[in-house]
Protein backbone atom coordinates (compact mmCIF):
# COMPACT_ATOMS: atom_id res chain seq x y z
CA UNK A 1 0.00 0.00 0.00
CA UNK A 2 1.26 3.50 -0.75
CA UNK A 3 0.45 6.26 1.73
CA UNK A 4 0.37 9.96 0.93
CA UNK A 5 3.53 11.61 2.19
CA UNK A 6 1.67 14.51 3.64
CA UNK A 7 -1.82 14.09 4.96
CA UNK A 8 -2.06 17.88 5.23
CA UNK A 9 -2.06 18.30 1.45
CA UNK A 10 -5.36 18.54 -0.42
CA UNK A 11 -6.39 15.18 -1.94
CA UNK A 12 -5.76 16.41 -5.50
CA UNK A 13 -2.10 17.01 -4.57
CA UNK A 14 -1.58 13.37 -3.61
CA UNK A 15 -0.97 10.89 -6.42
CA UNK A 16 -1.20 7.12 -6.54
CA UNK A 17 -2.91 6.67 -3.19
CA UNK A 18 -3.20 2.94 -3.81
CA UNK A 19 -0.76 0.92 -5.88
CA UNK A 20 -2.19 -2.53 -5.33
CA UNK A 21 1.09 -3.70 -3.78
CA UNK A 22 -0.43 -5.21 -0.65
CA UNK A 23 2.08 -6.70 1.77
CA UNK A 24 4.99 -4.54 0.62
CA UNK A 25 6.59 -1.87 2.79
CA UNK A 26 4.79 1.46 2.98
CA UNK A 27 6.16 4.05 0.59
CA UNK A 28 5.68 7.80 0.89
CA UNK A 29 4.64 9.52 -2.31
CA UNK A 30 3.47 12.99 -3.35
CA UNK A 31 3.64 15.01 -6.50
CA UNK A 32 7.20 16.35 -7.02
CA UNK A 33 6.10 19.99 -6.88
CA UNK A 34 4.71 19.55 -3.36
CA UNK A 35 7.43 17.30 -1.95
CA UNK A 36 9.00 18.64 1.23
CA UNK A 37 12.39 18.00 2.80
CA UNK A 38 10.80 15.66 5.34
CA UNK A 39 9.32 13.56 2.52
CA UNK A 40 12.79 13.01 1.10
CA UNK A 41 14.37 12.51 4.51
CA UNK A 42 11.92 9.85 5.68
CA UNK A 43 10.78 8.36 2.35
CA UNK A 44 12.96 5.27 2.67
CA UNK A 45 11.92 4.49 6.25
CA UNK A 46 8.93 2.71 7.63
CA UNK A 47 8.27 4.36 10.99
CA UNK A 48 5.91 2.49 13.31
CA UNK A 49 2.58 4.25 13.98
CA UNK A 50 3.05 7.03 11.40
CA UNK A 51 2.58 7.25 7.64
CA UNK A 52 4.54 10.48 7.45
CA UNK A 53 6.80 12.65 9.59
CA UNK A 54 6.88 16.31 8.67
CA UNK A 55 9.24 19.00 10.01
CA UNK A 56 7.96 22.55 9.79
CA UNK A 57 8.46 26.03 11.22
CA UNK A 58 5.14 25.86 13.05
CA UNK A 59 2.60 23.21 13.97
CA UNK A 60 -0.77 22.93 12.24
CA UNK A 61 -3.70 24.45 14.10
CA UNK A 62 -5.71 22.32 16.51
CA UNK A 63 -8.68 20.50 14.99
CA UNK A 64 -11.32 18.18 16.32
CA UNK A 65 -13.71 16.67 13.81
CA UNK A 66 -14.89 13.29 12.62
CA UNK A 67 -12.51 13.19 9.64
CA UNK A 68 -9.66 15.43 10.79
CA UNK A 69 -8.02 15.66 14.21
CA UNK A 70 -4.89 17.59 15.21
CA UNK A 71 -3.61 17.52 18.78
CA UNK A 72 -0.51 19.27 20.11
CA UNK A 73 2.02 17.77 22.46
CA UNK A 74 5.52 16.34 22.41
CA UNK A 75 7.14 13.52 20.48
CA UNK A 76 10.04 11.41 21.68
CA UNK A 77 12.33 9.84 19.10
CA UNK A 78 14.18 6.75 20.29
CA UNK A 79 16.70 4.75 18.31
CA UNK A 80 19.62 2.39 18.70
CA UNK A 81 19.49 -1.39 18.63
CA UNK A 82 15.73 -1.08 18.20
CA UNK A 83 14.29 0.52 15.04
CA UNK A 84 13.73 4.28 15.12
CA UNK A 85 10.39 4.93 16.82
CA UNK A 86 8.37 7.97 17.80
CA UNK A 87 6.09 8.14 20.85
CA UNK A 88 3.61 11.01 21.29
CA UNK A 89 2.73 12.59 24.66
CA UNK A 90 0.29 15.39 25.53
CA UNK A 91 2.62 16.85 28.17
CA UNK A 92 6.35 17.51 28.17
CA UNK A 93 6.92 16.03 31.64
CA UNK A 94 6.19 12.37 30.73
CA UNK A 95 7.92 12.86 27.35
CA UNK A 96 11.15 13.90 29.08
CA UNK A 97 10.87 11.09 31.64
CA UNK A 98 10.23 8.51 28.90
CA UNK A 99 13.18 9.63 26.79
CA UNK A 100 15.54 9.82 29.74
CA UNK A 101 14.46 6.45 31.18
CA UNK A 102 14.76 4.75 27.79
CA UNK A 103 18.23 6.14 27.24
CA UNK A 104 19.27 4.76 30.60
CA UNK A 105 18.96 1.27 29.11
CA UNK A 106 22.37 2.01 27.53
CA UNK A 107 21.99 -1.00 25.25
CA UNK A 108 18.74 -0.93 23.28
CA UNK A 109 18.19 2.85 23.14
CA UNK A 110 21.35 4.72 22.27
CA UNK A 111 19.79 8.09 21.51
CA UNK A 112 16.62 10.06 22.10
CA UNK A 113 15.21 13.48 21.44
CA UNK A 114 12.10 15.31 22.63
CA UNK A 115 10.38 17.74 20.24
CA UNK A 116 7.29 19.97 20.17
CA UNK A 117 4.86 18.07 17.97
CA UNK A 118 1.36 17.66 16.63
CA UNK A 119 -0.34 14.36 15.82
CA UNK A 120 -2.66 14.65 12.85
CA UNK A 121 -5.20 12.02 11.83
CA UNK A 122 -7.10 12.43 8.57
CA UNK A 123 -9.62 9.98 7.25
CA UNK A 124 -9.15 8.97 3.61
CA UNK A 125 -11.89 7.00 1.80
CA UNK A 126 -9.37 4.56 0.28
CA UNK A 127 -6.70 4.36 2.98
CA UNK A 128 -8.62 4.85 6.20
CA UNK A 129 -6.85 6.85 8.91
CA UNK A 130 -3.65 8.50 7.66
CA UNK A 131 -1.47 9.58 10.58
CA UNK A 132 1.13 12.36 10.32
CA UNK A 133 3.55 13.47 13.01
CA UNK A 134 4.48 17.15 12.68
CA UNK A 135 7.68 18.29 14.43
CA UNK A 136 8.98 21.78 15.05
CA UNK A 137 11.99 23.30 16.75
CA UNK A 138 15.06 21.67 18.23
CA UNK A 139 15.51 19.16 21.01
CA UNK A 140 13.76 20.07 24.26
CA UNK A 141 15.61 17.47 26.31
CA UNK A 142 18.81 17.75 28.34
CA UNK A 143 18.23 21.43 29.14
CA UNK A 144 19.30 23.09 32.43
CA UNK A 145 15.71 23.12 33.77
CA UNK A 146 14.96 19.46 32.96
CA UNK A 147 15.14 18.49 36.65
CA UNK A 148 12.19 20.82 37.34
CA UNK A 149 10.12 19.11 34.63
CA UNK A 150 11.01 15.68 36.00
CA UNK A 151 9.97 16.84 39.49
CA UNK A 152 6.62 17.99 38.02
CA UNK A 153 6.31 14.59 36.30
CA UNK A 154 6.83 12.78 39.60
CA UNK A 155 4.22 15.01 41.28
CA UNK A 156 1.77 14.23 38.46
CA UNK A 157 2.15 10.46 38.63
CA UNK A 158 -0.90 8.75 40.08
CA UNK A 159 -0.20 5.13 41.12
CA UNK A 160 -3.87 4.26 40.45
CA UNK A 161 -3.78 5.50 36.84
CA UNK A 162 -1.55 5.29 33.81
CA UNK A 163 -2.29 8.93 32.96
CA UNK A 164 -0.16 11.93 33.86
CA UNK A 165 -1.99 14.87 35.39
CA UNK A 166 -0.17 17.67 37.16
CA UNK A 167 -1.78 18.64 40.48
CA UNK A 168 -3.41 21.75 38.94
CA UNK A 169 -5.40 19.54 36.50
CA UNK A 170 -6.63 16.91 38.97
Amino acid sequence: MVFPASAHQPPDQVTNALSGNEGQEATLLTTPSRRCEACDRFADRVVPNYHHIHRADKLPRLRSGDAHIVIHGYAVEISGAIPQSWVFFHDIEPALAFGRAGRMSSVDIRSYGVFAAAREIRFDEQLGDVITLHLTGGNLDRKPDEAKALTRWLAGVNPESSHFAPPDRR
